[in-house]
């Protein structure tokens, strides 16, 4: 077997292949001092993309695919930035 292929549970080989690379933010939700199960992934490689995260602790997570949207203002550090900022 090459090193990048991958035996699922029903033994059939997969093989990994590149689809995209390039800069990610993540940020969750916060409210009344506890962050949520909820968070986006936003992706800035050739072919943005934006997901939601969501923790069902079940041992697994759903992810949901979003609009792509960088201008959303986000608080780091106690200070606000937006997600195009930190993606350059």
């Amino acid at each position: 077997m090459e090193e990048y292929e991958t035996v699922t549970k029903k033994g059939i080989t997969e093989k990994r292949v590149y689809l995209d690379s390039g800069e990610f933010v993540v940020y969750g939700y916060e409210s009344g001092g506890k962050i949520s199960n909820k968070f986006r992934v936003v992706l800035g490689g050739k072919e943005k993309k934006s997901f939601f995260l969501i923790v069902t602790g079940k041992g697994r997570n759903m992810a949901i695919d979003s609009e792509y949207d960088d201008t959303v203002v986000i608080l780091k550090d106690k200070k606000s930035i937006s997600v195009a900022d930190l993606l350059r």
